[in-house]
């Protein structure tokens, strides 16, 4: 990922062409020290990967997209999950047909893509909730 400009607490950039938008953000939030925050990305990728919650099974059904498509929108926080980064995103794409797919983002080959983050200040923690089955956020 690239960085393009840069405030205090925000910064805008563009992923490099095949790289994985998971990967890149969490390697990207390492390097920065991002713990908390929140992002949105805008581009087109070459393949994907998403997940729908069933919360009957407690557990993320994945679905793979291997196709070029747009990124109609996605966009997500950064928390800490065992004191290190952890991104959770949801993602909108749609094909050459316009037909739309989506859910939990769980990778993403980049075409071209540019990103906004925001970081927070203080850390947020996950911790996984009995109830959902899910890593919540916790005050």
């Amino acid at each position: 990922m690239k960085l393009v400009k840069q405030s205090e607490n925000e910064y805008f950039g563009r992923y490099e062409e095949n790289e994985d938008l998971i990967e890149a953000l969490l390697k990207f939030c390492n390097e920065n020290k991002i713990e908390t925050g929140i992002f949105s990305i805008i581009g087109a990728v070459k393949s994907s990967s998403f997940a729908f919650y069933d919360q009957k099974q407690k557990k993320y059904l994945q679905m793979d997209l291997d196709e070029n498509a747009e990124i109609s929108h996605c966009t997500g926080n950064i928390s800490l999950r065992e004191n290190k980064p952890f991104i959770h995103a949801h993602i909108l794409l749609a094909d050459r047909e316009g037909r739309a797919y989506g859910g939990h983002l769980v990778a993403a080959k980049v075409f071209a893509a540019e990103i906004y983050i925001k970081k927070f200040e203080k850390s947020v923690h996950r911790k996984k909730n009995e109830s959902t089955g899910l890593h919540l956020l916790e005050p």
